[in-house]
C-alpha cells in the first residue's frame, strides 16, 4: 500500500477541512505508513474491512478502543483520520452511484468532516477515536441515510434508527423524520415496510424509571418496546458528560439535570442498561 500526499490533499479539499496542522500531522503519518512495513500491511487490513469486505468484519471494529488493539501495537495515532481520508473516491462514487440529491450528499460530506474533526477540535483528542473512524466510513459506504432529525442504517433484516448528537431530541422533529425517512428508505435502500429498530442509552429503562415522564427522552422512550441491554455506563459517560472514561464519579459535571440524576446513579453503583427499542407499529 503506497498512499500519495495528492489524494490526502485533495481529500481535505472534498470535506473542506483548511487546518495546516492536521494536514502537516497526517503527512507525518503517511511518512509512518509508507516506510514501516508492519504498519502499512496492518494499515491497509484495516482499508480492507472498512471498504471493501462484505461480510460485516467491520462491526468487529467497535470493540477495539484504542491503536493497540486495533493494531497490535503502537503506531502513529493519526492513522485514523488518515484511514478515513482515503475513503473520499469511494464516498464520491457511492453517492454517485445511489444517485444521491444533493441534499444528502452535503449530509454525507459534512458528517465525514465531523468525524474527523470533532475528536481534535471539541473534545481535544490526540487524534479521532476509532468509533469517528467507524462512523465516517459508514457514511462513506453509504449504509447510512439521515431524514431531519435521525439517522436511518440498512441491515440484513430491518432498519436501525440513530439519533445524532449535538440537538435536542424533539419529539415533533423525531414523528417527522420517521415519517419522511419510509419514502427515503424505499428510494436509497430498496426497502419497504421495515422494521424499525433502536439500541441506545436514550431508551434504557432504568434511565425512563428517574426521569421527567414529559420529556423528550421520555417521549421518545414511549415510541417503543423496550427489552433490556447490557451496560449503558460507557456511552452514559461519553454522550452525556462528554468523557471516555472516569476513575470518580464524584468529579462528573452537574450542569444539567440529566447529569445530576445519572450521576446520583453512578455514584450509588445502580445498574444502568441500554435499552433495545422495536418502534411500535402504530407509530409508523
Amino acid at each position: 500500500m503506497k498512499i500519495q500526499l495528492v489524494d490526502i490533499d485533495k481529500a481535505f479539499k472534498y470535506y473542506q477541512i483548511n487546518d495546516i496542522n492536521y494536514k502537516n500531522r497526517c503527512y507525518k503519518c503517511i511518512e509512518d505508513i509508507n516506510t514501516i512495513e508492519d504498519f502499512n500491511i496492518k494499515t491497509e487490513e484495516i482499508y480492507n474491512i472498512l471498504y471493501n469486505d462484505k461480510t460485516f468484519k467491520i462491526d468487529t471494529l467497535w470493540k477495539r478502543q484504542n491503536i493497540i488493539e486495533l493494531f497490535g501495537e503502537q503506531y502513529n495515532p493519526f492513522v485514523t483520520s488518515v484511514l478515513v481520508l482515503l475513503g473520499y473516491k469511494l464516498h464520491e462514487k457511492n453517492m454517485i452511484d445511489k444517485n444521491y440529491s444533493n441534499i444528502q450528499k452535503e449530509i454525507y460530506r459534512r458528517r465525514v468532516k465531523e468525524a474527523l474533526t470533532n475528536d481534535i477540535y471539541v473534545r481535544e483528542l490526540e487524534s479521532i477515536r476509532i468509533s469517528q473512524m467507524i462512523w465516517a466510513a459508514y457514511f462513506i459506504n453509504t449504509k447510512l441515510i439521515e431524514v431531519g432529525r435521525l439517522q436511518y442504517e440498512k441491515c440484513e433484516n430491518h432498519i436501525k434508527i440513530h439519533i445524532p448528537s449535538g440537538e435536542k431530541l424533539e419529539i415533533e422533529k423525531v414523528f417527522n423524520s420517521i415519517k419522511e425517512s419510509k419514502l427515503e428508505i424505499e428510494k436509497y435502500f430498496d426497502l419497504r415496510n421495515a422494521e424499525y429498530r433502536c439500541d441506545s442509552w436514550l431508551l434504557s429503562n432504568q434511565i425512563n424509571d428517574i426521569i421527567d415522564s414529559n420529556s423528550n427522552i421520555a417521549k421518545f422512550y414511549n415510541l417503543f418496546e423496550v427489552q433490556d441491554g447490557p451496560d449503558a455506563k460507557k456511552d452514559i459517560l461519553n454522550f452525556v458528560f462528554n468523557m471516555r472514561e472516569c476513575d470518580d464519579y464524584n468529579n462528573l459535571l452537574e450542569d444539567t439535570s440529566l447529569q445530576r440524576l445519572l450521576k446520583k446513579q453512578l455514584l450509588e453503583n445502580k445498574s444502568i442498561k441500554i435499552g433495545w427499542g422495536k418502534l411500535k407499529k402504530e407509530v409508523l
